[in-house]
Formats: structure tokens, sequence, C-alpha cells
């Protein structure tokens, strides 16, 4: 009989798959992005209500979406507009709350993203959404049954979106190590909310 999806745990689709997560997740984006910026303006202690936010978040997300999300966004185009404009106003929002933070020095008025906010964020975040949906179209089918197919993807991109969370967390600590004289801080932010938007502009092209 013919298989389909990730079939019993076949090794040659798992590790496919397992190459895509990874890249997808290790690659800049808005979540990376911001992870760095709170690690290195906060340092790792403050960022892990982010990270543990980004993680449980995304994985929520995939879970729902491998419970008939994906063919939504698929086949309502509307809701999925909806969404991409969403997250444009959200990333937008954060990218001009990146640059009006200060020095090191001065952080009276800053505070990392938290927990909630990161969570939330992952329903709106472009990137996910389009590697979410990549995900569920390529590797899933219908007819396979939830084991065969759902939980490994599940899994996956639970432990992916865990070791990328914590790498550019961590690439932010080291970073902020080297901008803790002077302007340096405040620039690193501007620069990184111009990247911030630039990581949206294609979404926008896209409207």
């Amino acid at each position: 009989m013919e298989k389909s999806g990730l079939p019993e745990l076949d090794i040659a689709n798992l590790v496919s798959f397992s190459v895509f997560a990874f890249v997808t997740a290790i690659t800049p984006g808005p979540n990376n992005l911001l992870l760095s910026v709170s690690g290195a303006n906060f340092g790792l202690r403050r960022t892990l209500p982010h990270i543990y936010g980004v993680v449980s978040g995304f994985t929520f997300v995939v879970l729902i979406a491998c419970l008939g999300l994906g063919w939504l966004l698929t086949h309502i185009p509307l809701l999925h507009q909806f969404l991409k404009v969403a997250g444009i106003i959200v990333i937008t929002y954060l990218a001009f709350r990146i640059w009006n933070m200060g020095s090191l020095d001065d952080k009276s008025s800053d505070h990392p993203i938290t927990f909630f906010e990161a969570f939330l964020f992952q329903w709106v975040n472009p990137k996910g959404m389009l590697v979410i949906i990549t995900a569920i179209s390529t590797y899933t089918n219908p007819n396979s049954s939830l084991t065969e197919t759902f939980v490994p993807i599940i899994v996956i991109f639970f432990l992916v979106a865990w070791l990328s969370a914590l790498i550019w967390a961590y690439s932010g600590v080291f970073i902020g190590k080297f901008l803790s004289f002077g302007k340096r801080q405040m620039w690193f932010n501007r620069i990184s909310s111009i990247l911030l938007i630039t990581a949206i502009l294609p979404v926008i092209t896209q409207l």
C-alpha cells in the first residue's frame, strides 16, 4: 500500500523535514532579530520569558495548523491577508519601540518583550506563518494519522525553535558586551529596527 506524508516515521522524510525546519528557524526573521536585540539590551535572564513565549507560541500555532488552521489559511485568502496586515502593524510597532531604546546606561523606560507578547506575536509573524503553511502542505497528508505525520512535525518544530531562540538570544548577549560604551547600543538598536522593517518588505509588496 502506498504511504503518504511522513509514513511510519520514514527516516528520509524525517531528515528532509528536519533540515527544512532547522534552516527556516535559524535564518534571520522577526523572531530572531527581536531575540538578538533583547539579548543585547537586557541579557539572557531577562530574555528568558521572551524565549519561552516564542517557543510555546510557535509550537501552539503549529499544533493548531495541523488541526486545520493551515487549510483555512490556504482556502480563505481574506483570513491570510488579515493576519499579514496584523503582522505588519505589530512588527512596525516593535521596530519603533526598538528604535527608541536608549543606551545600556539609560534603560528606565525600556523593558523586554513579555511571555504573553511573544506568544501572541506568533499568530501574526509572517515568516512563521509561511513556514508552517509550507510544512503542512508539503510534509502532511489529510489522510495520514496524527501519530504518523503531525506528532513528528510538532516535536521537530519545538526542538528547532528552542535551539534557534537560544542561539539568537546568546548572540545578542555576546554582541551586547561590545556595545556598552557611548552610543553603540543606540545605533545597534536603530540598525536592528531598520532590519526588522526590511524583513517584512516582501510581505508588504505582496498585499
